[in-house]
């Protein structure tokens, strides 16, 4: 059996509760999005520990799995990979989104555009160093989550089809969950070895949403 910890990751557990268990495995990424900086006006990256926090406390509510700082590599976990997280908007009525498949892992990673780190400014989650993912990405396809995006690589528009998340597993933005209208995570990082994703386009669409 794959394990139910990220290897390495802190444990702050929360609680358990089960999955819809109807078959496929997804991860949903997020930004965590919690200051709005510009190109002209970036801002510090928020500590990793403030963040933690919130979502072993008064964030709980809306905990993921796993909060990732792309910068450093340190990962906490909030809830096992078999145990739905509370990440994303459920509607009542409509498709499952937290609870659905048999796992899907949802990760925090600590970011918000143009956020300041070690005097350098990173505009998208492609552009960081995205330390861990060479320990993330593997621990996720051991719990069956497939190398594709079945939406396309997130960009900063939304993207969101209900059949496709009912029906395909794989990697997800939050932009692409349906019941939801964030528009995160922004274009990601290269995690299957491909060409990564960050376009000029993405960054004019960025500019003017932040502005």
């Amino acid at each position: 059996m794959a394990d139910l910890y990220l290897p390495g990751a802190e444990r702050r557990q929360l609680d358990d509760a089960p999955m819809a268990g109807d078959g496929g495995s997804r991860t949903i990424w997020h930004i965590t999005w919690d200051r709005n900086a510009t190109a002209d006006a970036p801002a510090d990256l928020v500590p990793f520990d403030t963040l933690a926090g919130y979502f072993a406390g008064s964030g709980s509510g809306a905990a993921p799995h796993l909060l990732w700082d792309p910068f450093t590599g340190r990962c906490a976990q909030f809830f096992a990979a078999t145990s739905r997280s509370k990440s994303v908007v459920n509607a009542a009525g409509g498709v499952e989104t937290n609870r659905k498949g048999d796992v899907c892992v949802q990760i925090e990673s600590l970011f918000f555009p143009y956020c300041r780190v070690g005097g350098k400014v990173y505009p998208t989650l492609a552009d960081a160093p995205c330390t861990g993912l060479d320990r993330i990405v593997p621990w996720l396809r051991s719990w069956g989550v497939p190398d594709v995006w079945p939406m396309g690589p997130p960009t900063w528009s939304a993207n969101r089809s209900a059949t496709v998340w009912d029906t395909r597993s794989g990697h997800y933005g939050h932009s692409q969950v349906p019941e939801n209208d964030h528009t995160d995570p922004g274009p990601m990082p290269d995690l299957f070895g491909r060409v990564p994703n960050t376009t000029p386009a993405d960054r004019r669409r960025l500019d003017e949403e932040v502005r």
